[in-house]
């Protein structure tokens, strides 16, 4: 998508590629990371062509995958309550970075080069990925799903249960409302189990947010003010 222009344009299509039911995204400077709860897997594509370079199948529910300062990648797994490193040859050797975590949802690399994490039962946490040491940052999150730094060290996140963006200073816990009654959170249809396709957020440069909306299937810009 070009955010200029609103111009989207196709790079692959599920079902005629080798995409596995992708739902969320991680980046690199040479690779992408797409996470599938569905399929269990962690697909590496290269960014320049768009081939598969690696697969990691086999995982408890991936939500979210990312890429560590060491070339591995941290796993979020919400069937486990755990994040697990995948490192050597084809991402097969696995460790574990941090367990009994209450339902990981999303994370980012922050600038210190901590994960951090949002937790469906309502935490935004840090976690060393060293030591697997956590700090509970937020708590009380309605459904906390995608989170992003600001230029400015702060982090948003989308509280889905209550359709807003929040910004919370991580070294003092300090909340605000940036935007309210977004089209997120999707709830499920009668009688059918909750759709849980995670609302994704990004910062840019100059501060500008984006954000996911699953309830109308859209890509959002804000610009909030300080």
């Amino acid at each position: 998508m070009d955010v200029t222009s609103g111009a989207v344009r196709d790079i692959h299509r599920m079902q005629a590629s080798d995409l596995e039911y992708p739902f969320a995204v991680g980046l690199s400077a040479r690779q992408i990371l797409l996470s599938s709860w569905f399929t269990g897997s962690v697909q590496v594509r290269d960014r320049a062509g768009m081939k598969t370079a690696a697969m990691i199948h086999g995982l408890k529910a991936p939500m979210d995958a990312q890429f560590l300062s060491d070339g591995s990648i941290a796993i979020a797994e919400i069937a486990t309550g755990s994040i697990t490193r995948a490192s050597g040859d084809g991402f097969k050797e696995r460790q574990p970075i941090a367990t009994g975590l209450a339902g990981p949802v999303q994370m980012v690399v922050g600038p210190d080069g901590a994960l951090y994490v949002t937790e469906a039962a309502g935490n935004l946490l840090r976690i060393d990925v060293t030591t697997g040491a956590k700090a509970v940052l937020a708590d009380k999150l309605a459904l906390p799903e995608g989170l992003a730094f600001t230029p400015w060290g702060s982090i948003i996140v989308a509280e889905a249960a209550a359709r807003r963006l929040t910004e919370i200073d991580p070294a003092h816990g300090k909340r605000r409302s940036v935007a309210d009654n977004l089209p997120i959170g999707l709830e499920a249809g009668p009688g059918l189990p909750p759709p849980y396709v995670v609302t994704g957020v990004a910062v840019h440069d100059d501060g500008t947010v984006y954000f996911s909306a699953d309830r109308n299937n859209a890509i959002y810009k804000l610009r909030p003010q300080r």
